[in-house]
């Protein structure tokens, strides 16, 4: 399984950084994507994704930066993929029927054509969901009522993907052993929140659950200012760790 960054960064403007957005590759070639976040899709060339070869697009929550392309991605894959046999699964977490009825109203014709191959789930807390090599395990962890984290397993490899969240046992449950841990890095280790991680947290998180590698990402531009590395050492992590870049491809 390879996993490719489309977009490592926030709703704020940055020159390197798109809004957020992750494709899992499996070795047949199918791909799931994680988030939706504005701008996301146009990085699908660079990485090969083809419309007819996406089975999935996860959205963690509704916030604008994470699945406003999910409008532009049904526009697209009714022109471009008109006879497809792919099923499109659009899943995401409670409410997301309700989010995507509002944009076929919102865009009436527009998103016409997909309808008859998509199918939408609904994720709850601990709910599992397969289709084809993928396997996905859902979490709520501490952002927004019913906000996902999710391990996803395929070809013996685990990914577990953080979403948006604050430190909470749930997210340590969530990335326990996984074999790559993507986990949001939004601030540096001397700005608290509840809702989302410092460099600090990201650290203390992942050594608390044992991961064996660390990929952070969803940094606010003012993470650009310290050395986030350093900051994750502190929190006690002492694995592998890296930092996320829109156009990084990377084995899970």
């Amino acid at each position: 399984m390879r996993l490719c960054v489309l977009g490592s960064g926030t709703a704020i403007a940055h020159p390197r950084r798109g809004a957020s957005g992750y494709a899992l590759r499996a070795p047949d070639g199918s791909w799931l994507l994680l988030e939706c976040g504005p701008g996301s899709s146009r990085r699908w060339p660079k990485h090969g994704i083809r419309h007819e070869a996406v089975r999935g697009v996860l959205v963690t929550h509704h916030h604008v930066d994470h699945c406003a392309d999910l409008a532009a991605v049904l526009f697209a894959r009714a022109l471009v993929a008109p006879g497809t046999d792919t099923v499109l699964r659009l899943v995401g977490p409670q409410g997301h029927r309700a989010h995507l009825d509002a944009l076929a109203s919102l865009y009436g014709l527009a998103l016409e054509g997909a309808v008859g191959r998509v199918e939408v789930v609904e994720l709850r807390d601990r709910e599992a969901w397969s289709d084809g090599p993928f396997d996905v395990e859902a979490r709520h962890v501490q952002h927004v009522p019913g906000a996902l984290g999710v391990r996803v397993r395929c070809a013996g490899r685990t990914l577990a993907f953080s979403g948006d969240s604050g430190p909470c046992a749930a997210l340590v449950a969530l990335l326990r052993g996984a074999d790559l841990a993507l986990v949001e890095c939004s601030y540096p280790a001397g700005r608290a929140s509840d809702r989302h991680l410092n460099a600090f947290e990201a650290g203390r998180m992942a050594a608390e659950a044992g991961v064996g590698r660390l990929l952070l990402t969803h940094l606010y531009p003012e993470t650009d200012a310290v050395d986030v590395v350093a900051q994750v050492r502190q929190g006690g992590y002492r694995g592998e760790v890296a930092i996320a870049d829109d156009g990084l491809e990377v084995d899970v």
